[in-house]
């Protein structure tokens, strides 16, 4: 699936909290033991600087990796 980059203009504070999410969930991921693949990491950087809508990065997510829980 092609996404189209469009950025959106985001204020420094909307970026600074996209950021903080993506830090605490990336951080989270590893103190449970795992590591978010690098597609993944590239979602959530395009998220953070207003390339992705939120709607847009999951669904970019579960193309990546369907869920059993989908079918």
């Amino acid at each position: 699936m092609a996404t189209t980059t469009t950025t959106t203009q985001l204020t420094e504070t909307e970026r600074a909290r996209r950021q903080q999410i993506v830090d605490e969930t990336r951080t989270s991921t590893a103190l449970e033991g795992g590591r978010s693949s690098d597609a993944v990491h590239s979602l959530q950087d395009r998220w953070v600087r207003g390339e992705l809508t939120r709607q847009e990065m999951s669904a970019e997510l579960r193309r990546l990796h369907p869920s059993t829980a989908d079918h």
